[in-house]
């Protein structure tokens, strides 16, 4: 350790040989491994996959492109995913190339960890740290998780380092630069996930204190201009998606704490709830012998207090250090909700820490520190690998207890068989299953990752949950899968704690689904895959002969004669055309009277929706996309396609006979032709007798709950949770795509506003067209102007788009006609707010709450 100062290019040429070393054993540990990704994982690998397939497939550097971009992931930031995609385009996709992205944080946390152990003590040091960073048994398994934690980790220890190196830079470039480079680092730190703001927190609050205290103005501008560059790096991002930042906000809560088992932050467990892990995570080798070493040097034992080659740093680099360490511990501490992995950033300087605490051994009894790191590599092979021996699982718990992730190394778990079988039989379109039954194992995300990775053919979805929705879910999807115990009978008896053994009981009584295949599980669970026996939408490949150059045809309606007002009517549509205009063609259809009628009462309804009612392929990969995933299907070959839905005559339509006639639309030219219908006709009577019918489709349900939204706030619950269903059931969501293209063709006159202008709206804003909603209730606002709500509505999404002046304008005939509604007196002061008026936010503020403690 005497030695003089080495070389950085020296240095980290020995840091490239150990992370070599590092990803050899990994790799092995990955090739063992089989184990598919449980939820939060497969869930991070679902969006990597998105965005490779978007960076490959799609123009987007153009604006629109990147907006859409953005929009992929709306809760996480993506600078993970971004680099995965980048692994997927040079390797392939799959989850063991989607982990080599942690190899390169890997890489970049090794660096980190040893600048910051060279600047605030030596490269020795630096290089020692870099040696503990590989062997820690909690750093080592969150480089094999497929999660945000590692590559936050990486970029907060630079971040530390950057801010660390220009807080004692003294050239005036060197700090200039080093905060440049601190900006950079730490809003990719936090485009990789919010927690980074915890870390840096007291170290940034030190600085800017210090700062001030010592009124060093340049300084504070360096800080000022780093904030400014950390911004630039989020802004993108965060301006397409910054209302779902609100939702980390549920990440804290209390009542999910409670539910996990976390301790509450008034007993001792809560703040000592991380402490008690460190001999988990680091190892107790590689914690208690620095420790020791640092305590023996404190008190003389252990040469160098006097040392002139500063091995030992500063005291007030050492405090740095601690700071920064108990900084992040306290915080997360305070956090409600806990997890092992939240803390994970702090391990490297831990590791700096330690790393000085075994130079220390190393200046009188070198030996200690060598057999400190021989005994830590042993505990990082122990807790990776098993052996099968009694003595060494004795050992592995005495040295790292509770810290092995052994890779699993059984049989597969049959998710490809899964994907392949659902998609076999229903190889044109997308299909969507629900889980009744959710485990690390199997669940609704790996269901939707491995569906991904054939082509996006077959998504997941949870559903069970909620025994007041079972009946709709069964309506609604045409696949499910659930889980039990091989040698337990099925379906399980239905108990009112159990939500998911109901829906399994009910989906074996129901007639319309059976059990499609069984798969045995490598966790003694039985897996049994239902699918309807009579699917609502069904694709037949055809001659070509049978098919004519023209617009698809409609060849078959099929309909009861007779009908009630208001109730769901089954009907079936046969159309025949190539693929291509089948994919993209909207249906305008509309069932109007064979008699005309001077009468105010509704005289016709609409069941406009996209042929295969949204199902077709190749499709949008996600909600909100409009990258089309591949599909090995010819665009120009004849197809016929059977749909089995429902439409629904309003319950105010007159009594009479009814005739549909239609046009065709292409989406994607927008051109239109009439169909040449055979006269098809339905009567509606109260005498006709209730007939049985599927489930009407989204587009018509869209509409009808669009109708309780000029009544207010009261009413948005009874439109948002089922909307919050239609959004469960269609995983690209391409309903409102279908209602878009449908009521803007449709709505014309101001008798249409309700019918259709308030399902525009909300198909607009459920699809963040920002823009677009912002002219539809512009429009709406005219035609019903004597509605204060829709007044409130074109308000609020002025204040998403950050439009306040023009929010605080559309608000104000709003306040005319409601004064007493809390809700709108609260946008007001929003947007008084936001546009700098303090006190007059301030007291419209008071007044909403007042009216709201009043409305209680």
């Amino acid at each position: 350790m005497a030695k003089a100062p080495a070389s950085w290019v020296e240095d980290v040429v020995r840091i490239g040989v150990l992370w070599g070393c590092a990803i050899a054993i990994a790799a092995i540990w990955l090739i063992l491994d089989r184990l598919p990704p449980a939820w939060d994982q497969a869930e991070h690998l679902s969006l990597s996959m998105n965005f490779w397939w978007t960076l490959t497939h799609s123009q987007w550097w153009t604006a629109d492109g990147l907006r859409h971009l953005w929009m992929l992931s709306p809760k996480y930031p993506p600078v993970l995913y971004l680099v995965t995609a980048g692994m997927h385009t040079l390797l392939g996709p799959g989850p063991d190339i989607a982990i080599l992205a942690n190899a390169v944080f890997g890489l970049i946390l090794l660096i980190a960890t040893y600048g910051s152990g060279r600047h605030l003590f030596s490269p020795q040091i630096g290089l020692l740290a870099v040696g503990l960073t590989l062997l820690m048994p909690r750093l080592l398994r969150t480089a094999l998780d497929f999660q945000l934690d590692y590559a936050l980790t990486a970029l907060v220890i630079v971040s530390f380092w950057c801010l660390t190196v220009w807080r004692d830079a003294h050239s005036l470039l060197r700090q200039w630069l080093w905060m440049v480079a601190f900006g950079l680092s730490y809003g990719l730190a936090l485009m990789t996930k919010q927690s980074a703001l915890l870390f840096l927190l007291v170290p940034l609050v030190w600085v800017i204190l210090t700062t001030l205290w010592r009124r060093r103005w340049g300084r504070l501008l360096q800080l000022l201009v780093g904030g400014l560059v950390t911004v630039a790096v989020m802004l993108p991002w965060l301006s397409v998606n910054w209302l779902f930042q609100f939702s980390i906000i549920g990440n804290t809560n209390v009542a999910s704490a409670q539910a996990e088992g976390d301790p509450m932050l008034n007993t001792l467990a809560a703040w000592t709830y991380y402490w008690q892990d460190l001999p988990t995570a680091v190892s107790w080798g590689l914690l208690i012998v620095p420790l020791v070493g640092m305590a023996l040097w404190a008190v003389g034992l252990l040469p160098g207090r006097k040392s002139t080659l500063q091995l030992d740093g500063t005291p007030t680099g050492r405090l740095w250090l601690l700071a920064y360490i108990v900084g992040g511990y306290v915080l997360w501490s305070a956090i409600v909700n806990k997890d092992l992995r939240y803390i994970v950033p702090v391990l490297p300087a831990i590791a700096v820490l330690l790393a000085w605490g075994l130079a220390c051994w190393w200046r009188k009894w070198p030996w200690v520190t060598t057999a400190t790191y021989l005994v830590g590599l042993l505990t990082a092979l122990l807790v990776m690998f098993p052996t099968g021996a009694t003595p060494l699982n004795w050992l592995t718990q005495a040295l790292a207890p509770n810290a092995t992730f052994y890779p699993y190394m059984g049989t597969s778990y049959s998710h490809d068989e899964v994907i392949e079988h659902v998609a076999q039989t229903q190889p044109y379109q997308l299909s969507t299953v629900g889980g009744l039954q959710s485990t690390a194992a199997f669940n609704q995300h790996n269901v939707s990752y491995y569906g991904k990775l054939a082509d996006y053919q077959v998504y997941g979805r949870q559903v069970g949950s909620r025994p007041s929705k079972h009946e709709q879910d069964l309506r609604s999807l045409s696949w499910f899968y659930a889980q039990g115990a091989i040698d337990a009978p099925w379906p399980p008896p239905p108990t009112p704690e159990d939500e998911q053994a109901q829906l399994a009981n009910l989906l074996e009584t129901n007639p319309e689904f059976a059990v499609d295949r069984t798969w045995d599980l490598p966790n003694n669970t039985r897996l049994y895959l239902y699918r309807r026996q009579q699917l609502p939408v069904t694709v037949t490949a055809l001659p070509d002969s049978a098919c004519s150059p023209e617009i698809p045809q409609l060849q078959r309606v099929e309909v009861p004669p007779q009908a009630l007002p208001g109730q769901p009517l089954p009907v079936t549509y046969e159309w025949i055309g190539r693929w291509s205009a089948l994919r993209t063609g909207l249906a305008l259809l509309t069932w109007e009277p064979t008699a005309p009628s001077d009468t105010n009462i509704d005289r016709a309804w609409i069941h406009d929706h996209g042929i295969g009612l949204g199902t077709l392929r190749p499709h949008p990969i996600q909600a909100q996309q409009t990258t089309l995933s591949a599909a090995d299907i010819n665009p120009n070959g004849c197809f016929q396609i059977t749909e089995r839905t429902a439409t629904l005559p309003p319950e105010t339509t007159a009594t009479g006979t009814y005739r549909l006639v239609g046009r065709y639309v292409d989406t994607v030219t927008g051109d239109s032709d009439s169909l040449g219908l055979a006269e098809t006709t339905v009567e509606l009577t109260t005498q006709a007798t209730n007939v049985a019918a599927p489930d009407l489709d989204w587009v018509t349900q869209l509409r009808e709950v669009s109708q309780l939204l000029p009544l207010g706030p009261d009413y948005l619950d009874e439109v948002f949770d089922p909307i919050g269903r239609l959004n469960l059931y269609d995983p690209i969501q391409n309903y409102l795509v279908q209602a878009e293209q449908s009521l803007q063709r449709r709505w014309e006159s101001p008798d249409d506003a309700v019918t259709y202008g308030y399902g525009l709206v909300l198909s607009q804003v459920l699809q963040l067209k920002v823009q677009a909603a912002i002219t539809s209730l512009e429009f709406l606002a005219q035609q019903d102007a004597d509605n204060p709500y829709v007044h409130a509505y074109l308000g609020f999404v002025n204040l998403y788009a950050f439009r306040p002046r023009a929010a605080q304008s559309a608000l104000a005939p709003a306040l005319e006609m409601a004064p007493e509604s809390p809700e709108i007196q609260g946008l007001s002061a929003v947007a008084s707010l936001m546009q700098g008026n303090v006190w007059g936010a301030w007291q419209t503020g008071q007044q909403a709450i007042a009216l709201l403690n009043e409305s209680e």
